[in-house]
């Protein structure tokens, strides 16, 4: 038996709420190989599959490994409630600030936690302090050249010179259950994170491993090469385990679920917006923004084609006993199964703060009363447990599988019993099928990578090609649908119903981009563009600090509205 033990009992590792017992436990045997792995590598990157209990082996290490100064935990903002629930089990008497949360600050605090979008306010306090150890969860927020991912490394000690020798912590964590979520460029700040000598230069690991080339826009890193010495490259540094490798869960059965649109005359309006663009493009010149902003719009017109089918088949689980875990990408749904299923359900936005949203988790695992939670894919989809559930559907495609698999896990994980069901609506004979294909062809491409498997290094290319033959037959399929539904009428009562404000005023979904006159100083103008996953996004700082603005709303209600007109004939 090893000396390694914690206060609540194994089965509430994947189920910390407020109302949850607590007694003597130990960790689970790949815990205890977790945390002996952490304090042996110092800098590492735990990478287990979601509700493997990575918060609770990172917390268990530091104690461990770095016993005296401070400790620092970087993360989503929707999880650092969670994480000090976590803390607070395995140290009960920690001292610990919750930054943006708790009023004023603890004198010297052993745990420190902060969100990703607070680092560049906090920066000069935070990097003044010399740091025991530091965490990084959902370690995957960093993939991409951002501010964020800059105010990281300048945390951890690593330079922008690749000359200069890493400083910093020697006590180091980065935890993520989506290591790559796209390509093999995303491993890149991870290994830059943990200081690996293959991170120094990205031109270089594209190279060697991103199949790297240059075209007449620039240096091309989309692909994938020499697989097999970069799996081994990453089992140096990260840790990685799955589910079925070392725990005995009940199944999950996955599904996909057609849904008839034939009457919905929004979308074949969109489908065909959408195809007459795309065949118009230049195939040697993708333009992957434009792509996705128009797309997005499709999307949209999917979204609430679907919300029917889907509606009736919560009613249906409902009817079983069962908890139901909904997920969209679009709060517009969200707001409707709520008004429908009232205080039998809870909902976890982007505009939720990280009390409502935990609140919202402890009544649906707690609260018999409450069968269904309504989850934003991306503000749902990570750091929580929802092992109440055991029905997940989703009502919508994201773009990054990564989302989807860490949507499923929170209730397929540490302390679920029963069996579950996953559904996916899609519409058939859409462009949802196109959709489909590009995600099965990411995952495909993210477990070659775990695999040791070469991919098609042509991915994205072959992607653009299928929908190119697709699309014929789709715009046939739309226009009939048009035609039958008197579509010529209804798009006209369309552009009646949109509201001309002025020059800036320009059509979110045509072009990918809307503007606004700053109200206090005309000078400054606010862009609303699509952003990660097709969201809307706003450049003013309350979408910044809240995640959600008037601008975005304007812009999503006028949508709205509007396609409701056509939907339903107004």
């Amino acid at each position: 038996m090893t000396n390694i033990q914690i206060s609540p009992p194994l089965e509430n590792l994947g189920h910390t709420s407020a109302s949850s017992s607590e007694g003597p436990g130990d960790l689970y045997p790949h815990q205890i190989e977790g945390v002996r792995f952490l304090g042996k590598r110092g800098r590492a990157i735990l990478g287990d599959d979601m509700g493997l209990g990575k918060t609770r082996q990172a917390i268990v290490a530091m104690e461990q490994s770095a016993p005296d100064g401070s400790i620092l935990v970087v993360c989503p903002a929707s999880l650092k409630l969670n994480w000090k629930r976590e803390i607070l089990i395995v140290e009960p008497n920690a001292s610990i600030e919750v930054i943006g949360v708790d009023k004023g600050s603890n004198d010297d605090p052993r745990w420190v936690i902060v969100n990703y979008d607070l680092l560049r306010k906090h920066s000069e306090r935070l990097h003044g302090v010399g740091w025991a150890g530091i965490i990084l969860d959902e370690a995957h927020f960093i993939k991409n050249k951002s501010q964020r991912t800059s105010h990281c490394l300048k945390l951890l000690g690593v330079s922008d010179n690749a000359r200069e020798e890493v400083t910093g912590p020697s006590q180091v964590y980065l935890l993520t259950g989506t290591p790559m979520t796209n390509r093999t460029r995303d491993l890149f700040n991870l290994l830059r994170c943990v200081g690996h000598p293959s991170a120094r230069s990205f031109l270089s690991f594209a190279k060697r491993y991103c199949g790297a080339y240059r075209n007449d826009y620039g240096w091309v890193t989309d692909g994938a090469s020499n697989l097999d010495e970069l799996n081994l490259l990453m089992k140096e540094v990260m840790l990685r385990r799955k589910k079925e490798d070392v725990l005995d869960l009940p199944p999950k059965v996955r599904s996909w679920v057609p849904v008839d649109i034939s009457q919905s005359l929004a979308t074949h309006n969109a489908e065909i917006r959408f195809l007459d663009w795309f065949a118009a493009t230049d195939p040697s010149k993708p333009n992957d923004t434009e792509f996705l902003a128009r797309l997005t719009k499709v999307r949209t017109a999917l979204h609430r084609a679907k919300y029917a089918a889907v509606a009736e088949r919560i009613k249906d689980v409902l009817a079983t006993g069962e908890k139901v875990i909904v997920f969209t990408c679009f709060n517009d749904g969200i707001k409707r199964h709520k008004k429908a299923l009232g205080d039998a359900a809870v909902t976890i936005t982007g505009s939720d703060d990280a009390k409502a949203r935990m609140k919202a988790v402890d009544r649906f695992q707690d609260d018999p009363s409450v069968r269904v939670v309504l989850c934003n894919i991306i503000a749902g989809g990570v750091g929580i447990t929802l092992t109440a559930g055991t029905h997940v559907i989703f009502q919508d495609l994201d773009w990054v599988p990564a989302n989807h698999l860490q949507a499923e896990d929170r209730c397929y994980r540490i302390g679920q019993k029963e069996c579950v069901t996953v559904e996916y609506f899609h519409a058939a004979g859409s462009l949802d099928a196109y959709i489909a294909q590009l995600l099965e062809a990411k995952m495909a491409l993210v477990a070659a990578v775990e695999a040791d498997e070469a991919p098609d290094e042509s991915l994205l290319t072959e992607l653009y090609d299928k929908l190119r033959a697709l699309a014929p037959s789709l715009m046939q399929e739309a226009q009939a649908a048009k035609a039958e539904g008197d579509a010529a009428e209804r798009i006209e009562k369309l552009a009646r119903s949109v509201p001309v404000v002025g020059e800036k005023d320009i059509d979110l979904l045509d072009t990918g981009v809307r503007e606004f006159t700053s109200a206090r100083d005309p000078s400054v103008t606010y862009r609303v563009t699509f952003g990660r996953a097709g969201h809307l996004e706003c450049t003013c700082e309350g979408f910044k600090w809240r995640g959600e603005c008037k601008h975005v709303r304007e812009v999503r209600s006028q949508v709205f509205d509007a396609e409701q007109s056509v939907g339903q004939g107004a």
